[in-house]
């Protein structure tokens, strides 16, 4: 593993730099771009994978990201940063020309280019934002998120199983007073929040085994604020009956979480386990380190721009849904 000082080397800051930006510190005041360049570096050294010379080509290829988040956002939840930056790599490894476009200009229509030789979708999308889109490339692959049918390929992650995984996990180690704290995903173009299916089958799958308590369950944003008020909102509300462990969402809910079961003098595991979703690099130096389900998001971005290029090759017709795997990682936290 990695450690803040190997970080802080390559990222050319200080080491205590990289542990407040990694653990969402607002009070610290760095730049967005020295906030990125440390994420970026802290996921790169978590994925450790062998060099690759860039494929010569005569005819570069204009490759358009759009992704579901500003820049900021994309820090807030590093989970997207990570599949965008194993897009970035694998563009790199094909010599192909990658446009990133975030969401403030994908909402006006501000696209550097008139067309792209094919485009990858970062996050989920309302359909008539989907259908704006196509006017630069009909050649689509949606990351994360999905369209109806087969009319695109995808690259997907299966949360009810995620969440079924945990939920057995925890099970078997003789929890029974288990809550959640997620949120509502953003649908660009849409008013509404999109449904959750970690909160969708968390109930679910719960209500079936007759432990489901509706007290237990907070909702908010993906984002480490609402973990933290979520969870000190969740204490207060259970003094009674306080859970014994709870599954946040995403680790950025639970680095949130983290802060306030401290402010609330509750020791993590002994009085309560927490347990995260998406295995961002900053669980590794989170105190304690964050038990959380692994998900292979730069895998998930490399797959997306291998799926475009075969779809630019005519090397296949068919559109196809395509399942990323995930594990559950078991640190100090649970």
């Amino acid at each position: 593993m990695a450690t803040i000082r190997d970080i802080a080397k390559l990222a050319q800051v200080s080491p205590a730099t990289v542990s407040r930006v990694l653990n969402l510190d607002e009070t610290i005041s760095v730049s967005l771009e020295t906030k990125q360049r440390i994420f970026e570096v802290a996921e790169n050294l978590s994925y450790q994978k062998p060099n690759r010379s860039p494929k010569s080509t005569s005819n570069v290829l204009t490759i358009g990201l759009i992704s579901c988040c500003s820049e900021l956002e994309e820090l807030n939840d590093p989970y997207f940063l990570s599949i965008r930056i194993g897009i970035d790599e694998e563009c790199k490894a094909n010599n192909l020309n990658l446009v990133k476009i975030y969401k403030e200009d994908a909402l006006s229509g501000s696209f550097p280019c008139e067309s792209f030789d094919g485009m990858i979708l970062l996050g989920r999308f309302e359909e008539n934002q989907i259908n704006n889109f196509r006017r630069y490339s009909e050649t689509i692959v949606f990351a994360h998120g999905a369209s109806t049918g087969f009319e695109f390929d995808s690259v997907q992650v299966d949360f009810r199983q995620i969440t079924r995984d945990v939920l057995d996990y925890l099970i078997d180690k003789g929890h029974t007073n288990i809550a959640y704290i997620g949120g509502r995903e953003k649908v660009v173009g849409a008013a509404e929040l999109g449904a959750d299916d970690r909160e969708s089958e968390f109930v679910d799958y719960l209500t079936r085994l007759n432990l489901y308590n509706p007290s237990y369950v907070r909702v908010g944003h993906y984002d480490f604020k609402d973990g933290y008020e979520l969870m000190h909102s969740l204490i207060q509300a259970n003094k009674d009956n306080p859970p014994s462990c709870v599954f946040m969402a995403s680790d950025s809910l639970a680095i949130g979480g983290i802060r306030a079961l401290n402010e609330l003098n509750l020791r993590i595991p002994e009085d309560i386990s927490i347990i995260g979703c998406n295995d961002i690099a900053a669980c590794q130096y989170t105190s304690p380190t964050l038990s959380t389900i692994k998900i292979y998001t730069k895998f998930m971005g490399e797959l997306s721009v291998k799926l475009l290029l075969e779809q630019i090759t005519d090397t296949r017709k068919e559109k196809i849904k395509v399942v990323i795997p995930h594990k559950l990682i078991v640190r100090e936290s649970c």
